[in-house]
């Protein structure tokens, strides 16, 4: 038998009212890993599409265990005994910085299920604070996987292509 899949799902902390980001950007590559049998990993971040992806992965039949959440010491002190009560495996790794943490998801994946804000989205979503060519963490997921330097410059639209992603 193969083995699965293991998708790393990744984006940004804050995906609106209702989760709209979420649900639009995210549930269609969602349901179709969940059709595949692939598995899961995802960070700790109780907000956003870490906190989005959790719940919706765990309202499905599909066994807590295929998911995992990987966190730092401080993480799993915070919020790791919550997370252990869904019956998702946890994952402690090494060091104390989330590019750690999310340099050990790209390992331990195969694949992302991510999206990038393009300009106008993040100027839309975050207006006078949204901040000009700010590499956030889930571009440099995407860089990390490709082995690009991290503040190598790619456009917003590439990125999410790459992984289909509209």
């Amino acid at each position: 038998m193969q083995r699965p899949e293991i998708a790393f799902i990744s984006g940004p902390i804050d995906t609106g009212p209702q989760e709209i980001y979420f649900h639009e950007h995210y549930v269609p590559k969602l349901k179709e890993a969940i059709e595949r049998g692939d598995d899961f990993v995802i960070g700790p971040i109780p907000s956003g599409v870490d906190a989005d992806a959790l719940s919706y992965l765990l309202s499905f039949p599909i066994a807590p265990t295929r998911i995992t959440i990987c966190v730092t010491q401080a993480e799993d002190g915070m919020w790791g005994a919550r997370l252990r009560s869904t019956g998702v495996h946890v994952q402690v790794v090494d060091g104390q910085m989330t590019r750690e943490r999310d340099a050990t998801l790209t390992s331990i994946s195969t694949y992302d299920i991510l999206r990038i804000r393009t300009r106008e989205e993040a100027s839309a979503f975050y207006g006078r604070i949204a901040r000009e060519a700010y590499v956030t963490n889930t571009e440099r997921n995407w860089k990390r996987r490709r082995g690009i330097e991290e503040y190598a410059t790619v456009d917003a639209e590439e990125i999410n292509n790459s992984v289909g992603m509209k």
